[in-house]
């Protein structure tokens, strides 16, 4: 899941703007602020009594933010009580023998692959990405494979209006584990775990969202340097073209999504931290057994 530890859309800055927008900030959360307060009233905790897009981090004995620090923008004022702990793994074996399309053996190698996909909650229109994705990339020298999240394949080919591309392939759903690593790049709508993801394999980004936090996400794959922000969420096909090829002819951003990666892999396994930290608290520690990661 998504916890904001850092409320800007953009990479921090400090302007008369900025600060004129907290107010009226303040005012459009109230809703939330209630409900907060009354879930931890719930339970014979205190009114949170800061800042809405702070109480996620500042009320809690412990926050586990399944990701990692290189991700988030810098911010001396975060307590220790939290821990990135990366994402989730994949979940590796958990289909004995899951399902491939026919075209599978289409991803030999031969050409470089690149993934697109809406992901599951914002892909009822799959005009907005998947179809200009398709439209941009159908006269280079790639695979491009795209994933509908569930939706069926047949409208992909609606919202293109016409046959797919010859180098289109498209399931509803591919498992990660088994895609990602045969993959060049990623183009993505920014979901937060699946962006979690792709990085863990150290593959460059270019993310096109506009949509619940996505633009959050974008915007901190743009400033980690792993990938390009297109800051749209229906962009057009040459703007998809261009970071794609971007993207896959700059050394800088493959370089540092590989050391995002490494940075993944050099967490322990992010349940195993979070169960060790709820034992500790069950147990009445003060502190938990898992060192915070830096």
């Amino acid at each position: 899941s998504r916890l904001p530890v850092s409320p800007a859309t953009r990479s921090p800055r400090s302007s008369r703007a900025s600060r004129a927008a907290s107010p009226s900030s303040s005012w459009l959360t109230v809703p939330l602020r209630r409900a907060a307060d009354a879930a931890l009233a719930e339970i014979g905790a205190a009114p949170s009594r800061t800042d809405t897009f702070d109480f996620a981090y500042r009320c809690f004995d412990a926050l586990f933010q399944l990701g990692v620090a290189e991700l988030e923008y810098p911010r001396r004022e975060l307590p220790a009580t939290v821990r990135f702990v990366g994402p989730l793994r994949d979940a590796v074996g958990c289909v004995d023998d899951p399902a491939l399309p026919d075209w599978w053996s289409d991803l030999d190698g031969d050409r470089a692959v690149v993934h697109v996909t809406q992901g599951t909650i914002d892909n009822v229109d799959l005009g907005r990405l998947i179809a200009p994705t398709l439209r941009a990339l159908a006269d280079e020298d790639v695979l491009v494979v795209a994933c509908t999240g569930g939706r069926p394949v047949s409208e992909v080919e609606r919202a293109l209006g016409t046959a797919l591309p010859a180098n289109a392939r498209v399931a509803e759903f591919l498992p990660y584990d088994l895609l990602l690593p045969l993959c060049s790049a990623v183009v993505t709508n920014g979901g937060f775990g699946g962006v979690q993801r792709v990085l863990a394999h150290g593959l460059p980004l270019v993310v096109a969202g506009s949509t619940e936090d996505k633009p959050e996400v974008a915007a901190r794959v743009a400033w980690a340097g792993c990938g390009r922000d297109l800051r749209t969420g229906t962009p057009r096909p040459d703007a998809i073209r261009r970071a794609v090829h971007d993207v896959l002819t700059t050394p800088s951003y493959g370089a540092r999504s590989r050391e995002l990666s490494a940075a993944i892999a050099a967490l322990p396994d992010p349940v195993d931290v979070i169960a060790a930290g709820l034992a500790d608290a069950v147990a009445g520690r003060t502190g938990p057994s898992v060192a915070p990661a830096d």
